[in-house]
């Protein structure tokens, strides 16, 4: 073995500096071993992969479910397109808007479509400026929500009122119409399954133009009211329901309860609310959980990201 170097050796003990710099140099590096620090040359990330691809999924699920509410709202408004020319009436206001189904279909959809576009492809790109706009809409949607809810709980009866004269001056007077058959089916379904007829009561048919009591309606159904408010639709025959079973009903002195039901619609409404209350709180709360972890996520995301740009813009990696 070649022997060491005797220079080297005196060169050691006679600087006393150089050995203490290596044995600074080695206890440093020991230290930075021991502290699990990242080698030099990697990158430090704010950006947590968990949060961005759990935003993503969530965003997703939401945009194919908001996709296919519009598609089958813009299809049915294809297939009934002539219902909204301008010679049969059209959009006319908020609430021939609110009571159509394929209407309410396609602007529910598109708004599912849109902000859970907005949030798919803020969180794959780190899009601070999609992100924020998700976040922000949400919980603009939240209030909304909110208010509504306080506002219905405040002014109960004030809200029952307004309920019912929107729905007596819009839902029923629209019943039988050409361009509304989706708005006359959800009414008699909300009548079978609610055991109700009208939106007060019953005598809110009077409206109806083929219903009313008037002189000059000639209609067979004079007087009459819609078949889903009788309590037994099929009381001629057990496999034909009798179209005609609230006939005369309105004309009659006395309350018809053995043949119809009495109650308002949005009475039958507020008892089923009252008796279900765990349920229809649950599914409030569920809503609005999810509403909030949405928000909280796109919040969290956004300010990682930001981080991230920070750090890069330091050491000069981003102009």
């Amino acid at each position: 073995r070649p022997a060491a170097s005797p220079t080297a050796d005196s060169n050691d003990r006679h600087h006393p500096m150089a050995g203490k710099s290596n044995r600074r140099s080695a206890g440093a590096a020991a230290s930075s071993s021991a502290a699990g620090l990242r080698p030099a040359g990697r990158r430090t990330n704010f950006v947590n992969p968990c949060i961005k691809y759990a935003l993503f999924f969530f965003n997703f699920i939401f945009w194919l479910a908001g996709t296919g509410i519009l598609a089958i709202g813009i299809i049915a408004t294809a297939m009934k397109k002539d219902a909204f020319a301008s010679d049969n009436g059209g959009v006319q206001d908020v609430f021939s808007v609110l009571f159509d189904a394929t209407l309410v279909f396609i602007a529910f959809g598109a708004i599912v479509f849109l902000l859970t576009f907005a949030g798919c492809l803020g969180s794959l790109r780190d899009n601070v400026c999609l992100l924020k706009f998700f976040a922000l809409s949400l919980f603009v949607i939240f209030l909304i929500e909110c208010s509504a809810a306080i506002a219905v709980f405040a002014l109960k009866e004030r809200a029952i009122e307004y309920m019912e004269t929107v729905l007596k001056t819009n839902m029923i007077t629209m019943y039988r119409e050409e361009r509304y058959e989706d708005t006359q089916n959800f009414i008699d379904c909300y009548h079978k399954n609610l055991a109700c007829c009208g939106a007060a009561s019953y005598k809110d048919w009077s409206e109806n133009k083929y219903f009313a009591c008037t002189s000059n309606n000639t209609s067979p159904e004079r007087c009459g009211v819609p078949f889903s408010c009788c309590k037994k639709m099929n009381d001629i025959d057990d496999r034909v329901i009798n179209t005609m079973c609230g006939y005369n009903v309105m004309a009659q002195t006395e309350q018809p309860d053995d043949r119809i039901w009495t109650i308002g619609c949005v009475a039958a409404t507020r008892k089923y609310v009252e008796k279900n209350v765990l349920p229809v709180a649950g599914v409030a709360i569920g809503v609005s959980v999810v509403q909030l972890t949405a928000i909280f996520l796109s919040r969290v995301l956004a300010g990682q990201i930001q981080d991230q740009v920070t750090l890069l813009r330091r050491t000069g990696e981003m102009a």
